[in-house]
């Protein structure tokens, strides 16, 4: 994998997660269902030294698990954790905006539906705690308690002139 990330933010940490080419393939695997190395690789393209070194580090992470299934020697199963799973609104909005912004409704590759209604789901935004849809000029970063000094600087110097300083 590349160098990690070193800022403290939350989409660098991400980045080091799955920022590479093919973990984000992986997990889509396991949601779409694959359980053993051979379907992760029949259905991904990946080499099978990257989907080791990737199985491998998405279970170190807590997001796959790894059970011994024992068939014909050592053979593995792996599945999403709980931690895996709440990535389901990351990877909705990912199919989303992909199908709005990349796919015609013609050529979608991939359209998601609600099991028990067989409707489509509704696109996935920002409500406020109210339940109005946001958009990106309603929401402000703020520094959370992990943000060291450059965080902090880089953050408050984003925020337009009339918001307060989040700083102490």
């Amino acid at each position: 994998m590349a160098k990690p990330h070193t800022q403290t933010c939350p989409i660098a940490g991400f980045l080091n997660t799955f920022g590479d080419a093919w973990t984000l393939l992986i997990i889509r695997e396991a949601f779409y269902g694959a359980t053993r190395f051979s379907e992760f690789q029949r259905n991904t393209g990946i080499a099978r030294n990257l989907l080791t070194d990737r199985l491998t580090s998405l279970v170190d992470q807590g997001l796959l698990e790894r059970e011994d299934i024992g068939e014909h020697g050592t053979r593995y199963a792996y599945q999403l954790t709980e931690k895996g799973r709440s990535l389901v609104p990351v990877f909705v909005a990912m199919v989303q905006w992909s199908n709005e912004n990349i796919y015609s409704e013609a050529d979608a590759p991939v359209h998601l539906i609600e099991r028990k209604t067989k409707k489509p789901l509704k696109p996935m935004r920002p409500v406020s705690t109210r339940g109005q849809e946001l958009v990106w000029g309603d929401i402000v970063a703020i520094p959370g308690p992990g943000a060291n000094r450059a965080a902090i600087a880089r953050i408050d110097a984003s925020q337009p002139a009339d918001n307060l300083s989040w700083t102490s």
